[in-house]
């Protein structure tokens, strides 16, 4: 699964990096890693400093009081986050063995469906009175790996997933300078991206020999059942239950009016 989440201020992105992206498994600290071609022309690499995130939530070059951007609005966007979701086998596999060539085969998905979105990330273009977008083909972003859900009861369920926070800062090479990222088509084909990991990862999956059984939605690892994926569903069990007793309140309002 990929949900996508605009971070509406800085404030609000920093709180967050505090609170659930820089905290794995929301217990204990794990770096981020920097990624995507922006983040290499800043020369941002390897793990994730607090100053450098808030630098660039603040719209600022990280390391120096400079401005990225040339327009620095209020209540800027500082972002998106972009959260790949395994399925739930795979996550129960994973708590289970440690297995290093699946989680690579993870990674790997997640960083070529990134790269995907990055070669479609668009700047608006204003120079001589135009008023369209251009493909710039840089992102700037930040991956965390989680491996479990926020716990229920104070305990949490397995649940593999990787935050890349895709800062709101792209490079536009024809004009030589720093914009604010056009976001819309990258949300609006969230569900081709959801897919091209799913693809990508049930391919890798079946080359390295792992048995996988085809769902509705996406894939299963064949050797876990669906009951034990069900036993450790809890939080999932509790959204669908919290969105039933919602759209029941909904429902009634509506044949009210």
């Amino acid at each position: 699964m990929l949900r996508i989440t605009q971070c509406v201020s800085a404030e609000g992105a920093v709180k967050y990096f505090d609170v659930a992206l820089c905290r794995s498994d929301y217990y204990t600290a794990e770096h981020g890693v920097w990624g995507g071609k922006a983040a290499e022309r800043l020369g941002l690499r390897g793990e994730v400093s607090r100053d450098d995130f808030l630098a660039l939530t603040s719209n600022k070059v990280p390391g120096t009081e400079q401005t990225l951007t040339v327009r620095t609005k209020d209540n800027r966007t500082a972002g998106y986050d972009m959260c790949f979701s395994v399925p739930k086998s795979v996550s129960l596999y994973l708590a289970e063995t440690d297995d290093p060539a699946l989680e690579r085969m993870i990674q790997e998905a997640f960083r070529e469906t990134m790269a995907d979105a990055e070669n479609r990330m668009e700047a608006r273009v204003r120079v001589g009175d135009q008023d369209d977008n251009r493909t710039v083909a840089n992102m700037v972003y930040a991956a965390f790996v989680h491996r479990e859900t926020r716990p229920i009861g104070g305990i949490p369920d397995p649940h593999y997933h990787i935050h890349a926070f895709a800062m709101n800062a792209v490079y536009d090479g024809q004009e030589q300078r720093w914009k604010a990222g056009q976001f819309m088509n990258i949300k609006a084909d969230a569900p081709f991206y959801e897919a091209a990991f799913n693809t990508r990862l049930a391919s890798k999956l079946i080359e390295g020999g792992y048995a996988i059984r085809r769902t509705d939605r996406d894939f299963e690892l064949a050797s876990v059942s669906r009951e034990l994926i069900e036993k450790f569903s809890k939080r999932a069990k509790m959204i669908e239950q919290i969105a039933r007793e919602k759209y029941a309140v909904i429902e009634a309002r509506a044949r009210a009016l």
